[in-house]
């Protein structure tokens, strides 16, 4: 009997899902669920189980075929009860216990993990990451998301809060990475330097055509992300470094000064073989390691 693992990745608008094979291969994309017309984490639920089970239809199976389910979510999150605690963006999953309903509706076990983790574990499985130990990840974005993934697993620290970095304070007047590495942070910086445009792809479009302020910008916003990543390349070593998220189409605009940055900041080892690398699988990578989770229960 062919068994199915299917990864959740839960949006601010939407939640993508899919069905994996037990090599964690992608072999259905089940029909997306909008967020924001959920009223209540449980009839979410019941939406995400209605494109699971659609979709393991199509495929000719039955609910019986469902393995588990593997979902990421914004958080903040509670691992060991796993319970989202607050979520702006998905306010129907506040204080609401997002794995344990799942799994008993589904009738199937579930994990749950936030979406930076499940982004880095995707990469690390079968996208940029595979094939290396040591995966650090971050996402660009509204925010700035981290993840660490050791040996095919995400590592959460004893409260399940390690590598929530963007958080931190890194200046004086009480600046943290993540005001400064999220797309409010570049658009503030364009701005103060005269720019007009209203988004980071008009900005990017503006550096293309050598714009000096929209280049200006965007070097300035790979000097704090690489100076930021060298924290995290010094403190944990990693073999390969995968960058993500909504920002990575602007990577030939801030990756030089990022890796000049980063590179100038680390030791003389990791200066030559770190891998820094932009994602593999784009938009489904936290679908992928969502999944992934199912798979490696039962290792």
């Amino acid at each position: 009997m062919t068994r199915f693992a299917a990864g959740v990745d839960i949006g601010g608008t939407s939640i993508k899902t899919g069905l994996f094979n037990a090599s964690l291969e992608l072999v259905h994309r089940c029909a997306t669920v909008d967020t924001t017309s959920q009223p209540s984490g449980d009839k979410l639920v019941e939406g995400v189980l209605a494109s699971i089970e659609a979709g393991l239809s199509e495929l000719g199976g039955k609910p019986a075929d469902l393995a588990g389910i593997g979902i990421g979510s914004p958080g903040p999150l509670d691992l060991d009860e796993g319970i989202v605690l607050e979520s702006p963006n998905t306010p129907m999953l506040n204080n609401f216990a997002l794995r344990d309903s799942m799994s008993r509706a589904a009738g199937v076990p579930a994990w749950l993990d936030n979406d930076a983790n499940v982004f880095v574990l995707g990469e690390a499985h079968q996208g940029a990451g595979k094939g290396y130990a040591y995966v650090l990840g971050v996402t660009l974005g509204t925010g700035f998301g981290w993840g660490i993934v050791f040996n095919g697993r995400v590592y959460h620290g004893a409260t399940g809060t390690a590598a929530e970095y963007g958080p931190t304070v890194w200046r004086e007047e009480g600046h943290t990475w993540e005001d400064d590495v999220s797309i409010q942070g570049l658009m503030r910086v364009y701005h103060e330097r005269g720019g007009s445009a209203g988004s980071p792809e008009e900005v990017s479009r503006l550096a293309g055509e050598g714009d000096e302020t929209a280049r200006a910008a965007w070097e300035e916003y790979g000097r704090v992300l690489g100076l930021s990543l060298s924290h995290g390349v010094n403190l944990i070593d990693p073999h390969v470094v995968v960058v993500g998220g909504a920002m990575v189409g602007a990577w030939d605009h801030f990756s030089p000064v990022m890796l000049q940055t980063l590179r100038r900041n680390i030791f003389s080892l990791p200066r030559e073989r770190l891998k820094v690398m932009p994602s593999k699988l784009g938009g489904l990578a936290a679908l992928y390691g969502a999944a992934s989770q199912v798979r490696m229960a039962d290792e």
